[in-house]
């Protein structure tokens, strides 16, 4: 839970809404005032001593005030329990944060902790065929089953599918939206909104009550592969919002995976040109889990095979769950890994050798561990 009045809020809210003001420039000030309400009543000279603010940028600031427009959407965001993350909070996520057109705020529904760590993003048409929908249902199914959230932008079509299977398999799923979280968009996914928000997490940098525009959507492309180590599109004609988002990813530098379709089909064209400009393919879910690290392949007599690592048994509790949960499919030096728990490597080595007599952990050469896998 952010600790923040509400006049601070609605300060923070008038702050980051002033013109010039982006996600670096709102970090600088905040650094350098502490907090809004300090910021907002500095001079034009105070302020231009922060670095990056130029005088109209001052002027701008030093002549803003909380209108009555800025307390509505305060009272709104208080109402609907909405988290408001200033970049500089702690629990705005590291990953955003870096870069250089990071929002200044963002507005979350839901689990704020989702975003801590990066999901994996799946996007696509918003006509997509009996195939696309099947692709993404599987996909998205094999991604949750391994503890993956989903983040995609609640469009119709691919976006939907995809938030569906990933509530509908028990997991968890970030919706990122061109509107405020308040509003729903499209209409008639009134229902998927309000159980997202419930069991996983709805955001926007839009402000409270903000409607949809055409512009905004690019802009949110950018916080959906932002949040996310990989995107993934699964079906898309050359016309889709679906590749602004995987363009973005690319500079991002995330990973971008694209589902190979029908060349006689209006809706595999993006996906197969993104596959030409050197797009990942994903031709399955296995290949899939292993390229993003989630397993791994082993040779067996007549080819390879996947390995998934095992499943952690529930009656394992304490220091034993946590190293096992440490361990990856990849091994890793005793000695990191000593490191990462804060153990001592001699008892670890205690706890590593009846885990891998337990069937979930195995040694490799070199004093390395990794996570026991099953073959399938």
């Amino acid at each position: 839970m952010i600790d923040r009045t509400p006049d601070e809020l609605a300060a923070l809210l008038t702050l980051s809404s002033a013109p010039g003001v982006g996600g670096k420039r709102f970090s600088a000030i905040m650094r350098y005032f502490g907090t809004a309400e300090n910021a907002l009543g500095a001079s034009i000279g105070e302020l231009v001593g922060v670095d990056g603010v130029t005088p109209a940028v001052a002027s701008a600031i030093a002549g803003r005030t909380v209108d009555d427009a800025v307390l509505r959407q305060r009272d709104r965001a208080l109402e609907l329990g909405v988290t408001v993350l200033a970049i500089t909070d702690g629990g705005y996520p590291e990953h955003l944060a870096v870069l250089d057109d990071a929002p200044a705020l963002l507005y979350v529904r839901g689990d704020v902790g989702l975003l801590a760590v990066p999901g994996v993003a799946i996007v696509g048409t918003r006509r997509p065929s009996p195939y696309g929908r099947q692709v993404t249902n599987g996909l998205t199914k094999r991604l949750v089953e391994h503890g993956i959230t989903i983040i995609s932008g609640m469009a119709r079509g691919v976006d939907t599918v995809a938030h569906k299977a990933a509530l509908k398999c028990g997991g968890t799923t970030v919706a990122v939206l061109g509107c405020g979280v308040d509003v729903t968009y499209p209409p008639e996914s009134k229902e998927l909104h309000e159980q997202i928000a419930l069991e996983g997490a709805v955001v926007s940098e839009f402000s409270i009550g903000m409607p949809p525009d055409a512009t905004h959507f690019p802009r949110r492309n950018r916080i959906i592969s932002g949040l996310s180590r990989a995107v993934i599109v699964t079906e898309a004609p050359l016309r889709s919002g679906a590749l602004i988002t995987a363009r973005v990813a690319n500079e991002q530098n995330r990973d971008v995976y694209a589902v190979p379709g029908d060349i006689t089909r209006e809706q595999s064209t993006g996906v197969n040109r993104l596959i030409a400009d050197g797009a990942q393919v994903v031709t399955g879910g296995d290949e899939l889990l292993v390229s993003l690290g989630l397993a791994t392949s082993v040779s067996v007599p007549g080819g390879d095979r996947i390995a998934l690592p095992v499943e952690i048994p529930d009656h394992l509790t304490g220091e034993d769950r946590a190293i096992v949960e440490a361990l990856t499919v990849d091994p890793v030096h005793i000695d990191d890994l000593a490191t990462k728990l804060g153990k001592d490597t001699s008892d670890l080595l205690t706890s590593l050798t009846l885990l891998e007599m337990q069937g979930l952990a195995e040694a490799h050469s070199g004093s390395r561990f990794a996570r026991a896998v099953i073959t399938g």
